[in-house]
């Protein structure tokens, strides 16, 4: 059976029932938000959810990895930006966005340690493009480069610097205590993976508590690219975490390193599940865009073993009308993938 793993978010929670019942087989708990003790909720509930309509539910912790995020936006978590617009970036955790001037929170002091002038700072997959335009030891100015619109704890992307995530922070060891130490969890997936190193490091961990959970391995640096192949070895799953992965290379590269992970994936005889844009075109239409139908049919042809909806779930404005769609791909176009042996 093909994986359907989607994100909970305040689009999907109260809407359990019908999104298992449209064909949902799994749900990702991101813990950039929420605390741990609120996941764990979730988790439970949910799984309760599914079980009463006859279904399983695969549950996957995701843990954030070393990523640069806006903060918090008091009073309202989106802002609609006009392009020419001077924004200020500071560091904190929280600011009112609306009140004196557009103010962005930035609560990680090495974010502005890696800016200079002239740097394209990316929001989120690309909904908006700041250019800084000027440092002082209290700020940064940007000015937005097109409309967008800008989300509160939404990533940030330096386009062409240097930084080099890492996939377990010390939150993230924290989080993953919490997370083998119960048996709600069936996976755990790893954020900005380099190297097979932390899959190891994960899997001694869980000896420790005596836990046999799966690792989902996202690939979404050029490092994790780079050294697919070991990481393919290690993990149960790897991801195609489109998202991200876009942002870390030039884009038109993209579909090459989705090539890439899927060989590899088929070599090592490892599922490997498609993530980002699956069909957000839903936003916009009734059924998913043709370019999302021919994405997925294509890549399920190819072995993938399933997909993950993000944005679609966990924020967009028709989530089980997602969970269908991406259900009707999968019982046309799958063709059983390949399984961990």
């Amino acid at each position: 059976m093909k994986e359907l793993w989607y994100t909970v978010g305040p689009a999907s929670l109260g809407k359990e029932t019908d999104l298992f019942l449209n064909g949902a087989t799994g749900i990702r708990l991101t813990f950039n938000f929420g605390t741990s003790e609120l996941q764990h909720e979730r988790a439970i509930n949910i799984k309760k959810e599914a079980a009463q309509v006859g279904h399983s539910c695969y549950v996957v912790a995701d843990l954030g990895g070393e990523k640069f995020r806006l903060g918090t936006f008091q009073g309202e978590s989106s802002l609609f930006v006009k392009a020419g617009t001077i924004v200020r970036l500071i560091f904190a955790n929280t600011t009112s966005p609306s009140v004196d001037g557009l103010i962005l929170p930035v609560p990680n002091p090495s974010f502005f340690s890696q800016l200079k002038k002239g740097s394209i700072v990316i929001v989120g997959d690309g909904a908006a493009v700041l250019v800084v335009t000027s440092i002082s030891s209290n700020d940064v100015l940007a000015e937005i480069a097109s409309d967008g619109v800008i989300n509160h704890c939404r990533g940030l992307t330096i386009q062409g610097g240097d930084f080099r995530p890492r996939s377990l922070t010390s939150k993230d060891l924290l989080d993953l205590e919490h997370i083998l130490s119960s048996s709600i969890y069936d996976a755990v997936a790893l954020s900005f993976l380099g190297s097979e190193a932390d899959i190891l490091q994960v899997r001694q961990l869980a000896k420790m508590f005596k836990r046999d959970i799966s690792i989902v391995a996202k690939i979404e640096t050029v490092a994790g690219i780079e050294n697919i192949d070991s990481i393919c070895r290690s993990a149960d799953f790897v991801m195609a975490a489109r998202g991200d992965l876009a942002l870390a290379m030039p884009w038109v590269e993209l579909p090459a390193a989705v090539r890439h992970i899927a060989s590899s994936a088929k070599a090592n005889s490892t599922p490997w599940i498609l993530a980002t844009q699956i069909v957000e075109g839903l936003e916009r239409f009734v059924i998913p865009t043709r370019a999302e139908i021919c994405d997925m049919a294509h890549w399920l042809e190819e072995g993938c073993a399933g997909v993950l909806l993000s944005y679609e779930t966990a924020f967009g404005v028709r989530p089980v009308a997602a969970v269908a769609c991406a259900a009707a791909l999968l019982a046309r176009w799958g063709n059983g993938g390949s399984a961990k042996s």
